[in-house]
C-alpha cells in the first residue's frame, strides 16, 4: 500500500477505520475524511507532523520538522496545497498562531536550534528569541529545548522548556524576560517534573486568568496563575496530554499514546472536555468512565490514530490532527457529525 492509498477504508494503524465509522460520543462525533490532503502532501517532503493552526483566511497551517518544508499551507475545506515554505528549523516542534493588530504571526519553537522564532505567515522572520542566558538556569544553550509558546491578551508570551529543564519563561511582547517559574523553582507544589510541560494554553474563560499545562508523560494537566502559582491538577490516566486547545467552552487534548512513555509504540487518541474539565468525548478511544468522580484509565481503540501531537478545530468543529512518527498519516481531517 502506498503512503496515502485509500480504498474503502483509511489505513492508519495495524487495523483500519472505515470511511463511514463514527468516532467519539455525544455532541462530538466524527468521521475521518478519506484522501483529504493526500495530493498536497504528496508534493512536499514531510518528516513528522507537529502542529496545526487555522488562519483568518480559513487556511490550514501544518508544521513539520522537515527543514525543507517547515510550514505547509492547505485549503482547510478541500485539502488542496496552497504553498509551503521553510524556516530552516530542523527541530521545529510547537507553533502558535497569534493575532497582532490586523496581522497574524507565527511563533515556532525549535528543540534543536534551542530558540523560538517569530515569523509572518509567508515565512518572513520577524524576531528570534534565543535561550534565556540571563536567567542563569541552563549551563548552555543545549540545555534549553523549547516545546511550545502560549500567549496572553496584552501581548506577553511564555515559552515552555518542555524538552529541556521544564521551566516556564514569561516575556514582554518585545522579548524581555519578566520571570521564570516551574522546573525546580519555588515551593514543591509550584515546581514541574521532568518531561512535564509539553504544551498548554492561556485560559480566562471564567474571568480568572490561568496557565493550563499538558504534563505529557506525567499523565495529567495542571493549572497555574500567570505568575506560576499552583492552582490544581487533574489526572488523565492512560492519556498523555500533549497540548491544550481552547474551543469555546470546551477543551481539546491530543494524547500521543495510551501507554506513553512506557510503550512508545502505543497509539493515541483525542479527548474533548467540558467546562468542568470532564471528558465528554474520546475520539479514537472508548468513552471515558468515571467512578466516584475519578476518571478511570483510558485506552486507544488502536485503529484511528497513530500518535496525535497537535490538533486544531475550525468554526464548525471539524478537527485537523498533526501526527508524530506517523509516516502513513502525518495529517488527518475529521469531519464533525451532527
Amino acid at each position: 500500500m502506498s503512503r496515502f492509498a485509500v480504498l474503502s477504508a483509511v489505513c492508519l494503524w495495524s487495523t483500519t477505520v472505515l470511511a463511514e465509522d463514527i468516532l467519539g460520543q455525544g455532541e462530538f462525533r466524527y468521521r475521518v475524511v478519506p484522501n483529504w490532503g493526500r495530493e498536497a502532501l504528496a508534493q512536499v517532503s514531510v518528516k513528522n507532523g507537529h502542529a496545526v493552526a487555522i488562519d483568518a483566511q480559513g487556511r490550514l497551517l501544518f508544521l513539520t520538522d522537515d527543514a525543507r518544508n517547515n510550514v505547509v499551507i492547505l485549503d482547510a475545506k478541500s485539502g488542496a496545497l496552497i504553498k509551503h515554505w521553510t524556516a530552516r528549523m530542523p527541530g521545529a516542534h510547537g507553533m502558535s498562531l497569534v493575532k497582532e493588530g490586523e496581522r497574524e504571526v507565527l511563533f515556532i519553537t525549535d528543540t534543536q536550534l534551542n530558540e523560538v522564532r517569530k515569523l509572518t505567515l509567508d515565512g518572513e522572520e520577524l524576531a528570534v528569541f534565543p535561550w534565556p542566558a540571563n536567567a542563569k538556569l541552563h549551563a548552555d544553550a543545549k540545555e534549553y529545548r523549547p516545546s511550545k509558546t502560549i500567549h496572553f491578551p496584552n501581548g506577553e508570551f511564555a515559552v515552555f522548556d518542555g524538552y529541556g529543564k521544564d521551566y516556564i519563561f514569561h516575556y514582554n511582547a518585545d522579548g524581555t524576560l519578566i520571570r521564570a517559574w516551574g522546573g525546580n523553582i519555588g515551593d514543591p507544589k509550584d515546581q514541574l517534573k521532568h518531561w512535564g510541560p509539553h504544551g498548554g494554553a492561556f485560559d480566562d474563560r471564567d474571568g480568572t486568568p490561568r496557565v493550563v499545562i499538558g504534563m505529557s508523560d506525567q499523565q495529567e494537566i495542571r493549572r497555574f496563575t500567570p505568575e506560576g502559582r499552583f492552582i490544581d491538577q487533574r489526572p488523565f490516566p492512560g492519556g498523555n496530554p500533549r497540548d491544550i486547545v481552547i474551543f469555546g467552552k470546551f477543551t481539546i487534548i491530543p494524547h500521543l499514546g495510551d501507554q506513553w512513555p512506557k510503550d512508545k509504540n502505543a497509539p493515541g487518541f483525542i479527548s474533548i472536555l467540558d467546562s468542568q474539565w470532564k471528558v465528554v468525548s474520546n475520539i479514537g478511544a472508548p468513552p471515558a468512565v468515571y467512578a466516584n468522580g475519578a476518571l478511570q484509565p483510558m485506552r486507544s481503540d488502536g485503529k484511528t490514530f497513530i500518535h496525535p501531537h497537535g490538533v486544531a478545530a475550525d468554526a464548525t468543529g471539524n478537527l485537523y490532527v498533526a501526527q508524530f512518527a506517523s509516516p502513513a498519516a502525518p495529517l488527518l481531517k475529521l469531519e464533525r457529525v451532527k
